[in-house]
């Protein structure tokens, strides 16, 4: 065994495991440290789990293979070269896997599992066993058992992959069965019956038996701080049982949260769930035993021939090969063996799928697909974690992945007689899979990724084990900087990567793996006006188009590119645990935008000003509060007072915009600490006190209306003013938190023995000169519907003396804005002490430092698993685009899919196909384009008599882009008939086309469609010069 010492920091780095922090929560964290994880076999898929483990920050991570490489095993582990062929996998690995994680300790053992004693497993928590033969499997299985460690089997053949999870003999407790934030309504009413009514047109959303506590009833204050198991009534109505008994009748007020439960779970061993399995399916049906009769399904046969394959290898010290004349027959019978075993009288066997199925796996076993290696490998590697946390629900027992709708598609035995005839190359192992025809059909992509985060790292690794472009053209382009939380997930990416720009580090790391890739990066943002990076030459002289982003906007952007240049795009997406993979086939598919993504709602301008429901609102208001103070006002300020001639025109009486708003910001210059100790007082309160009694004021907290309804009542909280506490710590802290941002702000120099001197800026503080509250004739938003104002009024005119005062204040004085930066622990500071001190003002519970950044920052939750699952599952889609150059292929072999690896839960569906309706004489869908070869002559009657001759449509609007071109009711419209179009379309020379929006008449539309359907004809590009 080879050691490595490092040092064991039990704090969690938050800059490095932020984004894994808010997928797992701390104590998951915490445990992770705790666990040494053995991963059997260092071929494609250990390795890939091996990845994954490290980067989520175990304790250590043993690695052990007494294999030397292959040239099979360059196609799948991709820490492997040439170079390395003939010597140990796990010992090539190692340094590549160290330089994953600082805080893992990596270990490698070359002695083969059959020297292993039960006591050397006894020094693991967890054991992972991948390439393992039958004996192997229950052997370790059940060593694993008797001593109470996790054990998981995994293997790749072919095409085909599976997984066996055993969490022990004893019963296995799971501490957050879905990850999931906690649920909570307001409640309306609460019957004596229990039946709880939700306030407002809120739904409900709480499952059978789910517990929920309560708080902050009136009238029923001996429910609050009860546990009550819940049954669902309908959207708006649980039933919590009766409550007759409690006394008390329901007034107003309360809330209702979710409780979570500790889940116990049973496991039995691999030898009883071989002929009794119980199988997560990838259909939306749950599980399948054998105690669901009917029809077996697919996936039961690929279970019982997946351990004819472990029992052949026991036998024969091999996999099965089509060269060798008895091997089919034996893997049949061994696969029929293990059916007859598992059925039952009710079940009906389809021996034509059983057959067909045994086939493919037999031709494609000694192949292992890198696909399928990195979409099995994210999933075990979360059962891993999953399994030594007790944070998410792991699967029980069996999952099978694999890519049979292509595989399918391909005639396995031709292609394999041709495999005589190519010399065996780092390819080799992916040939054996999908044939030569198709990897070179791979290697001739020209191909276009858009991002280099998380899952843009994954598919390179991917496109480098398939050769993709490699005689064609990758082309790769990021505008973001390399941060070190990227190192915890884009594993491409090390320590001596950071600030360097992700696309380059990308490629270069992508070329380190496989030297024969053409890739070129570029570090432009797309969007509108990306220019020629996005423009109709070169996407439309590229194979396939790649989304790896991380907003919905850019994704859009992109598919409107793809459907304009009909193109191919795949896309996929994750957060937290979860994710989901989409393919967009052109002429055949509806496209990304077809599809209605979910909808982050704004919250309430008035929620976040006046009337905050729970800590989001406060964290929302206290990041405002930041950007105001720190950053905007002073950026106005230096854009205003950056202007020729500035005091002139003030002292002249010159209307300068804005020039009002910073009027403050120049009056309150700090001059020194003390200064900005007093301003930050002042700040106290004004948003803590005085902001309380405005509302006070304006709504007094014992206001009803003409109904006798308090005005405050839940959601809305009459607020309470906050007397300063000098001793009080959180009022301190959000004083000095505030005082050194403005020391930045206005350039004060600042030593930390003055920032910790305690005594004497208490001191300094107790003496500031507060001005007492007076009522404000203020405007208070109420209706939620309102969103914030854009601009905002300055209170009073501001005489010369006055401006005198702050030029002499601020002479020459140029301010120094913060910028937001999330990682800043003093910005954090000042957020959390805010958002606490909005949330006590409001009688809200208090929230979380980390959780609060998480708002503030809006930081998306990550962890590599989900990344590393969903990018193996969106590349067979990549490899089936691929096959459509060659042959054409039904919609229904493509798959999309949604997983949360948390519950765990897979589901694939068809993707669904584009709408087509009739427009004049043409059915026409997303993916049909409309042309009309003008010249330097034609005028837009012209244009309009030949769309009518061309595609019998008489248009009644005519747009481009936002620009209305012609409509019969618009001013002049007639003589806006007789004018040329390139008058209208004014154009740079270089411009050839452009595509216009043409409305018919209603008439002209011959389909009927419902509200939700594209009813218009596809742009028509109009060539200016034929």
């Amino acid at each position: 065994m080879t050691n490595q010492t490092s040092p064991i920091d039990e704090v969690i780095d938050d800059q490095l495991y932020n984004r894994q922090r808010y997928v797992l929560g701390d104590d998951a964290m915490k445990r992770l440290r705790q666990h040494h994880v053995l991963i059997i076999n260092a071929g494609g898929l250990g390795i890939e789990i091996a990845k994954n483990v490290v980067l989520a920050g175990v304790h250590s991570v043993t690695l052990q293979d007494s294999n030397n490489a292959s040239i099979l095993d360059l196609a799948t582990q991709y820490y492997l070269h040439e170079n390395d062929i003939g010597k140990n996998r796990a010992e090539c690995s190692l340094e590549k896997l160290r330089a994953l994680n600082d805080y893992v300790k990596i270990y490698t053992c070359k002695e083969p599992l059959s020297d292993c004693s039960a006591e050397y497993f006894q020094k693991f928590t967890c054991v992972v066993l991948t390439e393992g033969n039958l004996d192997e499997m229950k052997r370790i299985n059940e060593i694993c058992r008797t001593n109470n460690i996790v054990f998981i089997m995994a293997d790749v053949y072919g095409v085909f992959s599976r997984c066996f999870v055993d969490c022990g003999a004893q019963p296995f407790t799971v501490f957050d069965k879905d990850g999931e934030q906690l649920k909570e309504v307001f409640i309306n009413h609460i019957s004596p019956e229990g039946i709880v009514t939700v306030a407002g047109d809120e739904r409900h959303p709480f499952q059978d038996n789910d517990i929920v506590s309560f708080r902050e009833l009136i009238g029923l204050e001996k429910l609050n701080h009860c546990e009550r198991t819940v049954k669902d009534m309908n959207v708006h109505q649980f039933s919590i049982g009766d409550i007759s008994s409690l006394g008390g009748e329901y007034k107003r007020g309360g809330i209702a949260r979710e409780v979570k439960q500790k889940v116990q779970m049973n496991f039995q061993s691999l030898n009883e769930q071989i002929s009794n399995p119980r199988i997560l399916t990838i259909d939306g049906s749950d599980y399948w035993t054998k105690d669901i009769s009917g029809d077996i399904p697919q996936v039961i046969y690929v279970h019982v021939i997946l351990l004819a394959i472990s029992e052949f290898k026991q036998l024969h010290q091999r996999l099965p090969e089509p060269i060798e004349e008895n091997d089919q027959t034996i893997l049949t019978n061994l696969s029929r063996k293990y059916l007859d075993e598992l059925k039952s009288g009710d079940h009906k066997v389809n021996d034509d799928c059983f057959q067909e199925l045994t086939k493919y796996v037999f031709y494609t076993a000694k192949g292992s697909f890198a696909p399928i290696c990195s979409g099995m490998g994210g999933f075990v590697g979360q059962q891993v974690l999953t399994a030594i946390t007790g944070k998410f629900t792991p699967v029980r027992q069996w999952l099978y992945l694999d890519a049979y709708e292509l595989i399918k598609e391909i005639p396995v035995e031709d292609e394999y007689k041709q495999l005589k005839s190519v010399t065996p190359d780092r390819y080799h192992a992916l040939r054996l899979c999908i044939g030569d025809t198709l990897v070179q059909c791979l290697a001739r992509q020209r191909l276009f990724m858009v991002g280099c985060g998380a899952i843009g790292c994954e598919l390179l690794k991917l496109f480098a084990l398939l050769g993709v472009g490699r005689n064609g053209q990758i082309t790769i382009t990021d505008h973001d900087h390399i941060e070190k939380s990227n190192l915890n997930r884009q594993f491409l990416f090390h320590k001596q990567h950071l600030n360097q720009p992700k696309s380059t580090i990308a490629a270069q790391s992508a070329l380190e793996m496989n030297r024969e890739l053409q890739i070129q990066s570029h570090t432009q943002k797309v969007g509108v006006g990306s220019n020629d990076l996005c423009s109709d030459a070169f996407i439309s002289s590229q194979t396939i188009i790649v989304n790896a982003l991380d907003n919905v906007e850019a994704r859009r952007y992109m598919d409107s590119r793809c459907v304009t240049n009909k193109r191919p795009l795949i896309e996929s997406g994750t957060m937290g645990p979860k994710g989901h993979t989409f393919v967009v086939v052109p002429y055949k598919s509806e496209s990304y935008s077809n599809q209605n993504d979910p909808i982050d709602r704004d919250v309430p301008y008035c929620n976040v000003k006046s009337f905050p429901a729970n800590i989001e609102h406060c964290t929302i208001w206290a990041r405002e509060k930041f950007e105001s103070a720190f950053h905007m006002k002073p950026s106005l300020y230096n854009s205003i007072m950056s202007q020729p001639n500035i005091w002139s025109r003030i002292n002249n009486g010159d209307t300068i915009e804005d020039l009002p708003k910073i009027y403050k910001f120049m009056k309150r210059k700090c001059l020194d600490w003390n200064d900005c100790l007093h301003l930050a007082r002042e700040k106290f309160d004004k948003y803590f006190s005085n902001k309380a009694r405005d509302l006070l004021h304006k709504f007094p907290a014992d206001m009803v209306d003409d109904k006798g309804v308090p005005y405050w009542k839940l959601p809305k909280r009459a607020p309470t003013p906050l007397e300063f506490d000098i001793n009080n710590d959180l009022h301190y802290n959000f004083v000095l938190s505030c005082a050194k941002i403005f020391a930045m702000v206005y350039a004060i120099p600042v030593t930390n023995e003055q920032i910790n001197d305690v005594k004497t800026n208490r001191d300094v503080i107790s003496q500031s000169k507060i001005e007492p509250w007076q009522p404000r004739n203020k405007v208070i938003i109420t209706d939620p519907t309102v969103a914030k104002p854009t601009t905002s009024k300055h209170e009073g005119d501001i005489s010369s003396d006055e401006w005198k005062y702050v030029q002499d204040r601020t002479k020459a004085f140029k301010a120094m804005p913060i910028p937001f930066e999330k990682d800043d622990d003093f910005q954090i500071d000042f957020i959390a002490c805010a958002t606490n001190l909005r949330a006590q003002m409001y009688a809200l519970e208090m929230g979380d430092r980390y959780e609060i950044k998480r708002i503030a920052g809006r930081i998306v939750p990550a962890i590599g698993t989900t990344t590393s699952t969903v990018s193996g599952l969106i590349i067979v889609e990549l490899v089936k685009l691929c096959l459509s150059q060659l042959k054409d292929i039904s919609l229904g072999v493509y798959r999309n899919f949604y997983i949360n690896i948390a519950l765990p839960f897979f589901i694939s569906s068809e993707p669904l196909a584009c709408e087509t309706q009739k427009i004049g004489k043409f059915d026409v869908n997303i993916w049909s384009s409309f042309e009309i070869k003008g010249n330097p002559d034609m005028t837009l009657e012209g244009f309009i008599q030949e769309v009518e001759k061309k595609y019998d449509i008489k248009p009644v609007l005519i747009s481009e882009g936002v620009k209305s071109v012609y409509a019969p009711w618009m001013p002049k419209a007639s003589s806006q008939l007789k004018r040329k179009m390139d008058e209208l379309l004014p154009h740079k020379a270089s411009i050839t086309y452009s595509d216009l929006v043409v409305l018919p008449d209603d008439n002209d539309m011959d389909v009927q469609t419902d509200g939700n359907s594209e009813t218009t004809p596809p742009p028509i590009r109009y060539y200016f010069n034929g």
